[in-house]
Parts: structure tokens; sequence; C-alpha cells
């Protein structure tokens, strides 16, 4: 296995492929192999060089329990960490949910290292209670949360069977991956998330100087500020995913890739359009 140094923080990566760099970030309870259970690694692969990342807290990556070590800065900082251990001096960068708040708190603190920006299932927070009172991520946290105080030797157990009544069953392996998470390393990052100091959209948006891509889909609730985002960013483009919810828009990587690709090609030529 292959692993970065965040300053003691061991961060779990896979490379893969030729080509331009791309860094991919799954989801809040995600690893790595989300990016293959969808089918997105295994169509890049073809043109891309994917650097596959666990974010901390998540699979191979270590797993602190201080909701401090995950502050949004860490987080970027990892991605710079795993660029450095393989001399990479930019990437782009693909996140979906999590992984695309992380993709928005990259012009704040490594801009300089990536040439381009997706992020899918998210927003910029408007309001500084966006993500303190966002309801799924309130869900989240006070899910693990029951889950640990009712069950502590198996709390992922009884979060994932509060997931699955909720939102159908997960395909085998991706359940397995879940049950081995950590709760309290998820109760920590919830907890960060709700505690993140964000700039103004309406200052902090028109400044960053990245072709973005923006999708949500259309009943995913980050569907309307994700449009909103798009719309003050100067250089990005917003699709919508019709009929598709939040888990629902990133398992469809059939409609998601041709909107990827085509926005790598054009940042390639240098021909982006708004």
């Amino acid at each position: 296995m292959s692993y970065a140094d965040n300053h003691g923080t061991r961060i779990h990566y896979v490379v893969e492929g030729q080509g331009p760099d791309l860094v991919l970030i799954p989801g809040f309870a995600g690893t790595l192999d989300d990016w293959r259970d969808f089918g997105y690694a295994q169509s890049l692969v073809k043109s891309n060089r994917l650097i596959l990342i666990d974010p901390r807290g998540r699979g191979d990556s270590d797993k602190p329990h201080d909701p401090g070590a995950y502050a949004m800065q860490h987080m970027v900082r990892d991605l710079v960490a795993v660029l450095d251990d393989l001399k990479i001096e930019k990437a782009h960068y693909f996140g979906y949910s999590m992984g695309a708040v992380i993709g928005f708190s990259i012009p704040f603190h490594a801009a300089d290292r990536f040439h381009s920006l997706i992020l899918g299932g998210a927003a910029y927070p408007f309001a500084e209670d966006d993500f303190r009172d966002d309801p799924l991520v309130v869900a989240i946290q006070q899910g693990l949360e029951q889950a640990l105080a009712e069950a502590p030797e198996r709390p992922m157990e009884a979060f994932v069977a509060t997931l699955e009544k909720a939102l159908g069953p997960y395909p085998p392996d991706r359940r397995a991956r879940m049950l081995a998470g950590d709760a309290r390393a998820l109760i920590a990052t919830a907890r960060a998330m709700r505690q993140i100091k964000w700039p103004p959209a309406a200052e902090a948006l028109p400044r960053v100087n990245l072709p973005c891509l923006l999708f949500a889909g259309e009943k995913d609730t980050f569907h309307a500020g994700a449009e909103r985002c798009a719309a003050l960013l100067p250089d990005a483009v917003f699709f919508t995913l019709e009929g598709l919810a939040h888990l629902e828009a990133y398992a469809r990587s059939d409609r998601v890739l041709p909107l990827v690709r085509g926005f790598l090609d054009r940042v390639a030529r240098h021909q982006f359009l708004h």
C-alpha cells in the first residue's frame, strides 16, 4: 500500500493508468473503492492517471477522533501531501458530496496545485448555518451518535441499517466496507463540517481562478445551491441530472462520465466555455 504523510496523519492512495493526473475523492462515508463500484475508475483510467485517495477517517487512511483533525485545511493538505509524495506539480480534481465540499476549499488552501475542479452533489454554503443546520449532516451525526450509544460494540451495523431503511440496500461489497468504518471518526467529521467558517460566497466564489464543472441530481437537496455557485464562479458550467436524488446521481456514472470527459477535454484544449 502507498501512503503519504501529512504531519503525522497517514493518507492511503492508489495510482492507476496513464495520462493527465486526476484526483478522486468520495463522499462522506465512502472510500476510494466507491469509484470502482460505480464504474468511474474503469472508464477514466483509459485516458487519465487516477490518484484514488481514502480521505482521513476512512478506508486505510488514519482515523483521528478529534473533530479538529477534520478542518478543511487539513483535508486539502492531505491531497497536497499525496501530490508531493508522487512528485506531481498539478492535477485535476473530482469530488462528490463531501469530496466536493473539500473541493470548494481547494481555492483557499491549494489553488496552485490543481488545473480544474469537478464538484458533484454539494454546494458552497451561502449562509453561516448552511452546514451547521443541514438536515443530512445533522441526521448523519445524530444517527452515528445514537448507534454508538445503543450498540457501542457494533455502531456501524446499526448506522448502516438505518441508512438502508431510508435509502435502500447497499451492494454487498460497499456494505461490507461501510460496516468496517470507524463511527467515532465519522462523528468527528460531521462535527467538524458543522463548525467550518466559510468566507461569504458572494466574495469568495468570484475570485476562484479555476475552471469548474458542477453537477447535481434534480432531486438532490444541494441542487439549487450548486446551481447558484456555478452562477457566481467566473469559469464554471452546471449540469442537472434529471430525476435523480443525491446517491442516485453518484451511482449513475453512465450519465456523469460524458460530462466529465467533455469538461476535461475542453480544459486540456484551453477552450473552456462558460
